[in-house]
């Protein structure tokens, strides 16, 4: 049996990890893909300008119809954000066994995001 902090670790063997530094280059070179899955709780506090909210415990559900309501390739990046890096990894994993092809968790988080001076805001597209 493997504890939470050991099944992060294993998912993030198997996906892509960005910091929030890079994330924001991204950000300025063009519109990206950008999920944040934190609860209700949290992102009425803020969000990363350009996130899709849909909570981790939906996002196996929504993700597909939402990604082809947003014309998202399978192809595509897709960075996914949570409040410090850890259920953004498991989200990231679900989303390459349902056949995203380059899923990537924000280390750090939003936490990350916010403490590096970044901006925030609490406007998000949600469905």
């Amino acid at each position: 049996m493997i504890d939470y902090p050991q099944l992060v670790i294993n998912a993030l063997t198997k996906v892509g990890e960005i910091s929030v530094n890079q994330l924001s280059l991204k950000q300025q070179q063009g519109k990206i893909n950008l999920l944040d899955v934190r609860e209700e709780n949290e992102v009425i506090h803020g969000v990363i300008p350009g996130s899709v909210w849909i909570p981790r415990g939906l996002l196996e559900f929504q993700i597909v119809a939402i990604s082809k309501q947003l014309g998202w390739n399978c192809n595509d990046e897709v960075f996914i954000c949570c409040r410090s890096g850890n259920r953004s990894a498991l989200a990231a994993l679900s989303l390459l066994e349902m056949g995203f092809k380059k899923p990537i968790s924000v280390a750090g988080g939003y936490t990350a995001w916010r403490d590096t001076g970044y901006p925030s805001t609490k406007e998000m597209l949600h469905f």
